[in-house]
């Protein structure tokens, strides 16, 4: 379907809810394709194409929203969605939703890179097999290559209502990683690296075979360590995942749903001084910028926490409306799925330490610099029981590496036990941008 095409569908669900009798409503719509390969033992292993097109629409009936959506674009289709989507009202709950108008809105800069439509299969299959080549002469403890890929995707997003606001954005991305296995006396250890963005010309086979190799190597030799109490540096290969498994605590909906231990604590001190966390969707060289949220609300970049103190929660219109507040422009909406609550670029504040300076604030440490799933973790009651591997510290210095170990402690205390923050963030392209972060003390289990 060409773009041409699902703006005349979207343009004709929008024409057919203005006829409907609905109070108020929205419309999203996504277009979104994707190309990738994968690479094994220096032969092409898979290519994978996929496209996906669909629109959605809230519409409002005596104050009460109902929903729907479809992936069929035809005018009998729409007409039935929008039809579903008013039969729904009757069943909901009347919200106080008042869908916004046109705003003047903060200049966006294209997140749309025309050099990635030329970047072809051919060119894709090349780079991962040179990769995987690379990566295997670096080391001979390098033993396999299990994960090697290569991909781009493309978007095109519409938010439409009832008021007049139409909003268009299309974006695109590359995204190629790698994961490589050394073996050393029986002991097998995988290093994983990546690099995405917009410019698929910052993914450089010499500094990605060198790293991943590094990262594999790195963890062989491991050695075991006393349980008990100790500090811990979060490497900012890991830290964006630390705090991204509980960034819904900060979300109005979950404080509401009595679903967050951050109820009632705005004021208060959640965290440590040193730790400061900021929503900020003007952080254009990010994936979650965007001057508006999925319910045309103007966004705004919103400090959460400040100087360890809780500021706010995000709100969409309807979590804003139970309390009488303005909604913060938090709102979050896929085509097939009622409003959500989200950060626009999730971002801790960078400190004044290198990640170096931070294993030197203890005579002995333990540096995670890998996870091992996130299984024992609870969003709602902040739990964290988590193996990770990394490398034990004495004096800022490595001794060895270390894996079979379990970390347990309360995302909650966590924040408030944090003594120091990097300056330095992983060059990932992710709406979620953490510094290396220190604290004073982790229950540790081997």
């Amino acid at each position: 379907m060409t773009q041409n095409e699902f703006e005349l569908a979207l343009t004709f669900l929008q024409e057919e809810a203005m006829e409907s009798g609905a109070d108020q409503f929205d419309i999203v719509g996504r277009q979104s394709s994707s190309v990738s390969v994968s690479a094994f033992s220096g032969k092409l292993q898979q290519t994978e194409v996929s496209e996906s097109v669909g629109i959605g629409i809230r519409v409002f009936k005596d104050g009460a929203p109902g929903y729907a959506s479809t992936e069929r674009l035809t005018p009998d289709c729409l007409r039935q969605t929008l039809k579903d989507a008013l039969s729904h009202c009757p069943l909901t709950q009347p919200t106080k939703i008042e869908i916004p108008a046109p705003a003047p809105l903060r200049s966006q800069p294209s997140s749309w890179n025309p050099d990635l439509e030329g970047l072809g299969l051919d060119q894709m299959v090349q780079f991962a097999l040179a990769l995987e080549q690379a990566t295997f002469a670096l080391s001979p403890e390098i033993e396999n290559i299990p994960h090697l890929g290569y991909g781009t995707s493309m978007e095109y997003a519409w938010l439409v209502n009832s008021k007049g606001v139409r909003h268009f954005v299309r974006e695109n991305s590359f995204g190629v990683g790698i994961g490589a296995v050394a073996l050393r006396n029986g002991v097998r250890k995988m290093g994983i690296h990546q690099k995405s963005g917009r410019d698929y010309h910052i993914a450089d086979i010499q500094e990605m075979s060198k790293t991943v190799v590094e990262r594999a190597v790195e963890l062989l030799d491991p050695q075991p360590i006393a349980g008990g109490d100790l500090p811990v540096v979060f490497s900012n290969r890991v830290s964006s995942s630390i705090i991204g498994m509980f960034l819904s605590a900060f979300h109005a909906e979950s404080v509401q749903k009595g679903q967050s231990r951050l109820a009632g604590q705005i004021g208060k001190q959640v965290a440590s001084p040193q730790f400061e966390l900021i929503s900020d969707p003007f952080r254009f060289d990010l994936p979650g910028a965007t001057p508006i949220d999925a319910e045309g609300v103007p966004t705004q970049r919103l400090d959460l926490i400040s100087n360890g103190i809780l500021q706010r929660y995000l709100h969409n219109l309807e979590t804003a409306g139970r309390e009488g507040i303005s909604s913060t422009g938090n709102a979050s909406r896929g085509y097939s799925g009622r409003v959500g609550t989200s950060f626009h670029n999730c971002i801790v504040s960078p400190g004044e330490h290198s990640e170096a300076e931070l294993l030197k604030l203890f005579p002995r440490c333990l540096h995670v610099v890998k996870l091992e799933g996130s299984s024992g973790c609870s969003s709602i009651s902040g739990e964290i029981s988590i193996g990770v591997q990394g490398f034990f510290v004495e004096n800022g210095v490595r001794i060895h590496a270390v894996d079979g170990v379990t970390i347990s402690t309360n995302f909650f205390d966590l924040l408030q036990q944090v003594v120091a923050v990097s300056h330095e963030y992983s060059d990932s392209f992710s709406s979620i941008k953490v510094p290396a972060f220190a604290v004073d003390k982790v229950s540790i289990s081997a």
